[in-house]
């Protein structure tokens, strides 16, 4: 019986094999968090947008009171994007298979609240004071459904309290 040789297998066998190895290696590498890692790992980004976005509308309220709202519109869209930022690492975390569903669900709810933070500043850049209230309700209905969605994870940065804002 003769030995493979690299002649005998051909390099695109070989090529293949190596791929197919990689590819099991990746997967078996592939990390399962516990829901307590995920936290672990999730709070820390949702306290960084948390600061950012205290830092960007701070005061912003008064603003609108006073009817400055250009100038609170921008700052509307400038929270929005910090919170796209999140939003895209929180969901590169790996997440635990058994809450899978319940945390896509919640990471489409966060999706909704970029934008209706994008949509509130629009309006008020626009000086449309009404439809930004209007958008400013439906945030925080959007805000209670992604709290109760994941209230059994125990987050505390990653709770959304819109009130500080609005």
């Amino acid at each position: 019986m003769r030995g493979l040789t690299t002649k005998s297998l051909g390099i695109k066998t070989i090529f293949a094999a190596l791929v197919a190895l990689a590819a099991c290696a990746s997967m078996a590498l592939a990390e399962e968090l516990t829901r307590e890692q995920y936290v672990e790992r999730v709070e820390p980004i949702c306290k960084k947008n948390s600061d950012a976005n205290s830092r960007i509308l701070k005061g912003v309220k008064q603003q609108v009171q006073k009817g400055e709202l250009v100038p609170a519109g921008k700052r509307f869209i400038r929270a929005s994007t910090a919170l796209g930022k999140s939003v895209a690492q929180i969901a590169a975390v790996p997440q635990p298979p058994e809450d899978t569903a319940k945390l896509n669900k919640w990471i489409g709810y966060l999706k909704k609240e970029k934008a209706y933070l994008q949509k509130i500043g629009k309006y008020l850049k626009a000086e449309d004071k009404y439809r930004a209230q209007k958008q400013a309700v439906e945030l925080n209905r959007n805000n209670n459904k992604a709290n109760n969605t994941v209230i059994s994870f125990g987050f505390h940065e990653c709770r959304i309290d819109s009130s500080k804002f609005l």
